[in-house]
């Protein structure tokens, strides 16, 4: 009968249904543990201040609960009892599937005891290993459960407010109350439990012997064995792979751990007298510090063991083992474990290159490949773990904490991903060569066999024949499963006691159906091999170790190649779910996410961060070939030559950072390596990590390295731009000069161009995107530009302090020159001249020059607009001017009402009418002068760029008329060059006068121009106004007023579109030249004239001829007309005498 049970009550079946729901009911507890420990998410009863006292009354008297006895201490839960219920539900009825499974665990392992099944791992391998995790998951289990600390509150909470709801305890409650007092200490009731089924348990760990001393040896006996390699036997290398335990030779060593720790431990007092599994408990002790109980919850094996073996009746004489074990294992088993890695490392990686050279190889070597892979795995997760639980459970002062950091780990979990990858690319040469493999050897073998065995059902032999037969014709649409199942069925059928058949009487047969099995999974289970071999998921619950290992992989360049192992692994965080606990997908998936993500961008900050040094560096080398870091030099050898003294070692310790160019490549040794040196390899490595794969798939979303590498970069750059704008400058408000600026940005560029030869990124459409963004106002994450504050800065500060008089602009040297008493935080001319003006231009761009002339030219507009004003206040007078400029009376009468100075003197600076509107007409000269010489830059930096262009559009220019190049005036303001009107500051007139009638704003711009010229002979006023030729200005820079002139005039009189500007201008030159003779003849009226009020006189007569002379609309001739020329020459050489003097 006991034959007919074991078919009958369907071992298989259920051993398989067990051990899945097991691994899901541990799902749930593991949740459930953390999400008690977590404030957040632990349901909230547990923590209400007015539910303490029913908590603590229930944890004392638990699972004995009287509610109603105790109405007051329950009165709240009686008044909650709905929501209560409702918020533990989940809680509860998880513990009492949990009791449910146990029982249904226990009832199984006692059917297979009383059937007297023989457990063998090496014949019915199926059957044997199920069996074994069965146990090891009760056990777990049960540990996982004693650790939730509030599981009598919540069962005993549950309960009470069911009893409250509904008159009774609910069902199950005190079965599942006992559990809870039962397993408090799980190890000494599973002790109970399990004992009489030690049995079976022994046997099963008896057929382990042979594999577990096989295995879990050191890395020397690996190495001499060459256990990995495909290459030690060169003649069987294209012949299959084959041992009679094929299925034991990738078996998890940890899961062989598991085994023998827990059954041994919990069985000890029978299993433990064996010499075989007492050897192997004793082996698996010193070997580990802690073995895994479920995800990153630990067993530590020593110090529970020895508190089971203490708190037992009998004292066991195992401790002394125990204890010798862990002295043995704080000695030996990190060493052991790190030997182990280093010769993982050196075995994968000499695997993965011979199979990727020859991928043929996976279909005969894919046994090597779970081998290693197993291997690896396991060490991996044994680190994992021991660098948790170590630091808690060592003494002071042990080296076992530094002992057990593994600087290479990346490298190996590169070497394993690189295996696992090469799966799954040739998935299907794997498939194609064992489908053959199966139908041509397998079938035939496994039938010869069936044929040959005696003792067969009919039943069995109908199994074992269909399945030779379903081999013998196999392709890929055949269901597998029914045929790994049916060997299973098959295994438990004759483990039986009283079967007819015993496998161990035909292990042929046995090795050949577990090599067909082993087989078959490589044709339809490749994906659940790579799971069972080597997932890693475990990274998932140590994200702080991970965050470590990887930040710590980054900071040496020797890994850092390897850094996007991590981010790869993140793809394994979602084969730790379970169906059973669907709750905890998005959490790990956004887990995965979260670390892949991490991962790539801290990458990408740090090979950003590295190629900022470098391009220090590169800007340093730059910068001593510059005229300032050379001057330093030659001073320096300079002053020592004349003399030794404070000047001397003051000019050397200053010269002491600039070198000859070429002295840092000097090398005394190949092997000294310098900072660049360093930095270099560094970068080369994160690169070589960053463009090993094109894309990394995590949780069906896909990451692109070379994206965030690009993104990373645009960022970078816009930050050191930034950061290089204020770098280096004693004042904080003043910018890096543009030719400095240029220098710095040249040598991103270059370290940047040199990045795309490491990695195949598209860097030159990063530079073109960022640079063309630092052209606008905005870049795309709205902040500002180098164009907007350079812009901002020129405008408020540097023409600024222009128009307050600090300033002087030089026709000469094109350029702006400081003047006046006040000291200046920056030399004007290392922002104005030429050379930076073209630097500058090359930085922000034709857009950037267009942006600040923008600007510059509405600031032109406002001073317009501010003259306007003043205009329209002396209207009528500026009409009579206008009409009696030939009336020397009249004319004085207007020219004093204009210069009468204002009753108000509460405001500060009020000057007379006549004095501001000179002020800013000079203003506007300088802006429009400034302007101009930013044209000549941006024309002069087009030319040298595109020549092409720049001859077309020439071509085309000269050969257009006035009116035709007024229409092109943008786009000749876009090639630097400045059209006979100025059509951006007409926009800006028109757009700052938008409802003022045109006939009045007309009348309004001829008064304007009327009440300029009236007051130019004032210039001749002041000291200031003196012409310097050297420099070709005056220190009150009136010598803008010329360009003034023509920029307004022009503007404002094509605005209204009349064809009078060359009137308007005669009549300009006629009020103008009127206004300067009738001051002469009261000079040569006066009696006594210093020679600086006469050099300011004919300071005026060089203003009228620089207006017309650059004037397109008035000639020399219509200047002699109104003014006599000889007074020009005079004024000229009158200037050059007292310059010379």
């Amino acid at each position: 009968m006991a034959y007919k049970d074991a078919r009958q009550v369907k071992i298989a079946e259920k051993l398989v249904i067990l051990n899945d729901r097991a691994a899901g009911m541990m799902t749930r507890i593991y949740n459930i543990k953390k999400s008690s420990g977590d404030s957040k998410v632990k349901p909230q009863f547990l923590s209400d201040k007015k539910m303490e006292g029913a908590i603590k009354h229930i944890v004392r008297k638990f699972p004995v609960v009287d509610c109603r006895s105790n109405s007051s201490t329950f009165e709240y839960v009686q008044e909650k009892s709905t929501e209560i219920t409702k918020s533990l539900s989940l809680y509860y009825y998880t513990f009492a599937d949990i009791l449910d499974l146990k029982d249904h665990i226990m009832q199984v392992l006692t059917t297979m005891e009383s059937c007297q099944c023989q457990l063998d791992v090496t014949l019915n391998y199926d059957l044997t290993t199920s069996y074994l995790n069965l146990v090891v998951h009760l056990v777990t289990m049960m540990i996982l459960l004693s650790r939730i600390e509030d599981r009598k509150a919540v069962l005993g909470l549950f309960n009470a407010a069911y009893d409250l709801q509904h008159g009774q305890s609910e069902a199950s409650f005190p079965r599942l109350g006992q559990m809870i007092l039962d397993y408090e200490n799980p190890l000494k009731k599973l002790h109970e439990d399990l004992g009489p089924l030690n049995r079976l348990i022994y046997s099963a760990l008896s057929s382990v012997t042979h594999t577990y001393q096989r295995r879990n040896k050191t890395a020397d006996s690996w190495r001499t064995s060459n256990v990995f390699s495909l290459t030690a036997a060169p003649a069987q290398i294209l012949y299959a792979a084959q041992t009679e335990t094929i299925a034991c030779e990738y078996l998890s060593l940890d899961v062989i751990d598991r085994w023998i720790v827990f059954c041994g431990t919990v069985c000890h007092s029978t299993l433990l007298n064996d010499d075989n599994i007492r050897h192997m408990w004793q082996l698996a002790l010193q070997m580990n510090l802690c073995l895994r109980v479920f995800r990153d919850e630990t067993f530590i094996v020593h110090q529970e063991i020895q508190a089971f073996l203490e708190s037992s009746k009998e004292k066991s004489k195992r401790l002394q083992d125990v204890k010798d074990a862990f002295n043995h294992a704080s000695v030996t088993a990190v060493a052991v474990h790190a030997d182990r890695r280093r010769f993982l490392r050196s075995s994968l990686r000499e695997l993965s290159l011979l199979l990727r050279d020859q991928p043929g190889l996976l279909g005969p070597k894919i046994l090597y490949v779970w081998m290693a892979l197993g291997a690896g795995r396991d060490e991996v997760i044994w680190l994992l773990r021991h660098q948790v639980e170590v630091p808690a459970i060592s003494k002071k002062g042990s080296r076992m904490v530094e002992e057990l950091v593994d600087r290479q780990l990346p490298e190996l979990l590169f070497y394993m991903l690189e295996l696992r990858d090469l799966v799954t690319k040739y998935y299907a040469v794997i498939q194609r060569y064992y489908l053959q493999y199966v139908s041509s050897y397998d079938s035939i073998v496994v039938s010869e066999e069936i044929n040959q065995a005696n003792g067969l059902t009919q039943e069995e032999a109908v199994l074992l024949t269909d399945f030779a037969n379903e081999i013998g014709n196999i392709n890929s649409d055949t269901d597998l499963r029914a045929l790994r199942l049916d060997w299973f069925r098959f295994q438990a059928w004759t483990s039986a006691a009283r079967s007819h058949f015993q496998l161990s009487r035909h292990k042929k047969l046995a090795i050949y159906m577990n090599t067909s099995v082993f087989h078959l999974k490589m044709i339809d289970l490749q994906d659940e091999m790579l799971r069972e071999t080597s997932d890693l998921s475990l990274y998932c619950f140590y994200p702080k170790l991970a965050e470590k290992h990887w930040l710590n992989c980054l900071q040496l360049p020797a890994q850092a190649r390897y850094v996007l192992s991590f981010a790869r692994l993140a793809a394994h965080f979602t084969s730790a779910l379970h169906d059973m606990c669907p709750e905890e997908k998005a959490f790990i998936t956004e887990k995965a996410l979260a670390q892949c993500n991490s991962v790539i961008e801290e990458t990408c900050k740090q090979l950003s961060y590295i190629l900022e040094k470098v391009a220090e560096h590169e800007f340093g080398l730059a910068y001593q070939m510059t005229p300032s870091a050379v001057a330093v030099r030659v001073v320096a050898q300079v002053v020592q030559q004349k003399g030794s003294g404070k000047a001397a070692a003051a000019a050397a310790a200053a010269a002491r950072d600039y070198f000859i160019a070429g002295e840092e490549s000097y090398r005394v040794d190949r092997q000294a390596l310098t900072m660049p040196d360093k930095l270099q390899t560094t970068l080369l490595e994160i690169s070589a990590a960053l463009g090993a794969h094109r894309q990394i798939y995590v949780a069906d979303h896909t990451f692109a390295p070379r994206t965030y590498l690009a993104q990373s970069l645009e960022t970078k750059f816009v930050e050191l731009l930034h950061g290089m704008f204020w770098e280096g400058q004693p004042h904080a408000s003043n910018p890096k000069r543009p030719s400095e600026m240029l220098l710095a940005l040249q040598a991103y560029m270059t370290v940047l161009q040199n990045l795309d030869t490491a990695i195949s990124v598209d860097i030159s459409n990063t530079m073109q995107t960022t640079l063309l963004q630092q052209t606008q106002l905005v870049d795309s994450k709205n902040k500002d530009t180098i164009a907007a504050l350079y812009t901002k800065w020129y405008l408020e500060v540097l023409l600024r302090r222009a128009s307050s008089g600090h300033m002087v602009w030089s026709e000469h040297l094109r350029t702006m020159l400081s003047s006046g008493q006040e000291q200046l935080s920056f030399m004007p001319d290392h922002y104005s001249d030429p050379q930076e003006l073209r630097a500058l231009v090359q930085i922000i761009g034709p857009y950037g020059v267009k942006l600040m002339t923008e600007r510059l030219i509405w600031h032109v507009a406002s001073q317009i607009m501010e003259m306007s004003k003043i205009v329209a206040t002396y209207k009528d007078a500026l009409q009579i001017a206008r009409s009696n400029f030939d009336n020397a009376e009249k004319m004085k009468d207007v020219l004093n009402l204009l210069s009468v100075e204002p009753k108000d003197k509460k405001t500060p600076n009020a000057t007379c009418a006549a004095d501001a509107i000179l002020q800013r007409t000079i203003i506007i000269g300088q802006i429009c002068l400034f302007r101009d010489a930013l044209h000549d830059a941006l024309r002069h930096i087009v030319e040298s760029k595109l020549p092409f262009l720049q001859a077309s559009f020439d071509m085309l220019y000269h050969n257009l008329d006035d009116v035709d190049k007024v229409k092109i005036g943008e786009m000749s303001a876009a090639m630097g060059v400045t059209g006979p009107v100025d059509m951006s500051l007409v926009n800006a007139v028109r757009a700052q006068n938008p409802n003022i009638h045109p006939q009045e704003h007309y009348v309004n711009s001829c008064l304007l121009m009327v009440a300029v010229a009236i007051c130019i002979p004032r210039i001749g006023m002041s000291d200031l106004s003196s012409y310097k030729p050297s420099i070709q200005a005056s220190l009150n820079n009136s010598h803008c007023v010329p360009m003034a002139i023509n920029t307004i005039g022009s503007a404002l009189f094509h605005l209204h579109e009349q064809n009078d500007i060359q009137s308007r201008m005669k009549e300009f030159l006629a009020l103008a030249s009127s206004g300067i003779l009738r001051t002469i003849h009261e000079r040569d009226n006066s009696r006594q004239i210093s020679d600086d009020v006469l050099r300011s006189h004919t300071t005026l007569y060089i203003i009228l001829e620089q207006m017309v002379r650059k004037n397109r609309w008035l000639s020399m001739d219509v200047l002699e007309t109104c003014f006599p020329y000889n007074l020009v020459r005079t004024a000229y050489q009158q200037c050059y005498e007292a310059d010379a003097q």
